[in-house]
């Protein structure tokens, strides 16, 4: 027999341990109270590379108030949260280095046009030096803002400026972004619009939190979920998995009524009428 040269082995790629050991996104233990008021009880998830979470929850709930603290606006009571590997409250530059966050309800300049408007944020993000916004060029095509270039804000629509909006948290190219209410008083058309959008970035490799109030609004576009109500956290992972354990749930309350409308009437509680002392009877 030959000797054979032992096969020799790369070590694993920067990228795959990163994919492998560090979540986009972690949260652990996390509370806050605004006076008297627990806002956040103990709420703990993770997020990996690659995947569109939905944060799930009623108005109220908790979900701002995670995201905020997700995107270093607010320091958490007790917890921790980390982006990437980066703790949020030790290391807010890196965090915003890292995350586009695109707030609810977030207002715009509506006196400029769109490439005025996404020019000045290259610029506030510096990522256009010397004047070259080849940058803003590409993030207009991606969004599909391109026609509307010189296209006064004030008159966009709605959907144009979420888009618009969406368009200006991808300027410094962040790995993961932070969306709070995305879809929020969007019609059907402009729904899907962003909806599709989000399935294109995260097939460009970017990791998507984003909140609604609304499970089935963000159903069929997220790979994992997390249900949130009065603070605290109800249920998470991939939505395969809780979509199985909901529909295990209603299976099992219906048979338990089918079960309970089955019981002879002999052996269902009888109403008890009034006796004679109740009835102020004596005998």
């Amino acid at each position: 027999m030959t000797d054979q040269a032992p096969i020799s082995q790369s070590p694993p790629s920067s990228a795959w341990l990163e994919q492998t050991m560090v979540p986009a996104i972690r949260v652990r233990h996390l509370w806050h109270r605004f006076g008297k008021l627990d806002v956040l009880r103990d709420v703990s998830f993770e997020v990996g590379h690659g995947e569109i979470f939905g944060f799930i929850g009623p108005n109220g709930a908790g979900k701002t108030t995670t995201i905020r603290i997700m995107a270093t606006l607010l320091e958490p009571l007790s917890g921790r949260v980390e982006v990437d590997g980066f703790d949020v409250s030790v290391d807010p530059e890196a965090v915003r280095k890292i995350i586009g966050y695109m707030p609810d309800h977030a207002g715009v300049y509506e006196r400029v046009t769109v490439r005025e408007y996404l020019e000045f944020f290259a610029d506030s993000y510096r990522v256009a030096p010397d004047g070259n916004y080849s940058v803003v060029d590409a993030v207009m095509e991606l969004t599909d803002l391109t026609k509307l270039s010189d296209k006064l804000v004030a008159t966009m629509s709605k959907g144009m400026k979420q888009r618009l909006q969406l368009a200006r948290t991808l300027l410094h190219d962040p790995k993961v972004l932070v969306l709070d209410e995305p879809a929020s008083d969007l019609d059907p058309r402009a729904r899907i619009e962003i909806r599709d959008l989000l399935v294109e970035l995260r097939s460009m490799g970017k990791t998507i939190f984003l909140s609604s109030h609304i499970l089935t609004e963000l159903a069929d576009v997220c790979t994992s979920v997390a249900i949130l109500e009065r603070g605290r956290l109800v249920v998470a992972g991939p939505i395969t998995d809780i979509a199985r354990r909901l529909e295990e749930a209603a299976a099992q309350r219906q048979q338990q009524h089918v079960a309970r409308s089955q019981v002879p009437n002999a052996m269902q509680p009888q109403p008890q009428g009034p006796t004679m002392a109740s009835a102020g009877m004596q005998t």
